[in-house]
């Protein structure tokens, strides 16, 4: 009796692991992250916060783009984390020179002036943060 009963369940379970799921013919759309962690030279986190509202945040609103949101963090060995939607998920990881990438770089250059300016600021901010990482995520629908 039980070894009916036992093959009556692995029989059940192959089945109900090898039907296919209803409803999936599409998956829902994932957001996709570029998570940016930033550990900043001691006393320059005003100035990169300066820097963010002058510059990048401006160039990223001109380039159409969706600002990141900035985590100042409490514990641990970063002091920011930075994180942004990518607008075309890892697709716009798919080349070097991404279209998003280029919008940014020539709003940038347009606040800033100049490209010889916007040099500049990229060089400042070098500077300012002494170690990075970055990583990536996404939502499950």
């Amino acid at each position: 009796m039980f070894k009916k009963y036992a093959l009556g369940l692995a029989a059940a379970s192959v089945a109900l692991f090898a039907t296919p799921a209803f409803a999936q013919d599409e998956e829902e759309a994932r957001t996709t992250y570029r998570i940016e962690l930033l550990k900043l030279k001691n006393g320059k986190d005003q100035r990169w916060a300066e820097m963010g509202e002058k510059y990048f945040g401006p160039a990223t609103d001109a380039a159409g783009l969706k600002r990141p949101t900035v985590h100042w963090m409490m514990a641990g060995p970063w002091d920011i984390m930075m994180v942004f939607e990518l607008p075309r998920g890892m697709s716009t990881l798919d080349t070097h020179n991404a279209s998003e990438r280029v919008a940014f770089r020539k709003a940038l250059i347009e606040v800033a002036g100049s490209e010889e300016e916007a040099k500049k600021i990229w060089a400042e901010d070098g500077e300012i943060v002494v170690n990075s990482m970055v990583t990536y995520s996404h939502t499950h629908p």
